[in-house]
């Protein structure tokens, strides 16, 4: 083997050793700063949280295909449901996606929670809630709220009660129920989970201003 291309060989090793360090260093450290952050802040009963706050429900798809509906999806709603009938919350903000006219998950998840008996005008659709963080943010910027319940399954409650805290947002988590599932399932995400967790780190190393902010909007008293 030509000693230039050894050398060469030798530097990509390196560089791949490297670049596997820094992803592990960053995902461990995304993994303490969510830990240490929403430790003992996320209830598993909508009547452990604390009274007087806005309910923040976090996106996703109604349906994972025709005929499939997501369980992510409808154990948020029951669980913001059990929160908005617990008395804990004034009102419940729908924060989610809606860059594509065929694709409204506010709008879902509106509709889902007045089909379980949440009163539509203590629902607030917050249409620019592209992720974990906008959501966060918006909701304390833009809408006012003073202290969050946030609505999501057990790590992405963690993960946003972890965002709230760092930008000095009182928060606490609600845990909507999970649904067993398959081990590739499980694994990928997992995997998503990590990769989120190490761009919440980058939002908030940079102050990252959501996409979309636009002029204040009031909720219901």
């Amino acid at each position: 083997m030509p000693r230039r291309f050894s050398k060469l060989l030798r530097y990509l090793f390196f560089a791949v050793i490297g670049l596997g360090l820094l992803c592990a260093l960053a995902v461990g450290t995304a993994e303490l700063c969510t830990y240490c952050a929403a430790d003992g802040r996320c209830r598993d009963r909508a009547e452990n949280c604390s009274a007087g706050g806005v309910g923040l429900v976090l996106g996703c798809a109604r349906y994972l295909g025709p005929g499939r509906p997501n369980f992510y999806f409808t154990g948020r709603m029951q669980a913001a449901a059990e929160l908005w009938r617990s008395g804990k919350v004034r009102c419940l903000i729908v924060s989610g996606d809606n860059r594509f006219r065929c694709y409204n998950e506010p709008r879902e998840m509106r509709r889902a929670l007045v089909a379980l008996g949440v009163p539509s005008d203590r629902i607030v659709c917050d249409y620019a809630g592209l992720c974990t963080y906008d959501s966060v943010v918006r909701a304390h910027r833009i809408f006012g709220a003073q202290q969050l319940v946030i609505v999501s399954q057990p790590e992405h409650a963690a993960r946003a009660v972890a965002i709230a805290h760092y930008l000095d947002i009182p928060a606490e988590g609600l845990n909507a129920p999970l649904k067993p599932t398959t081990r590739s399932s499980r694994f990928r995400h997992f995997v998503r989970e990590r990769g989120a967790r190490v761009a919440m780190l980058y939002d908030l190393i940079t102050g990252r201003t959501p996409r979309h902010m636009g002029a204040p909007e009031t909720l219901p008293n």
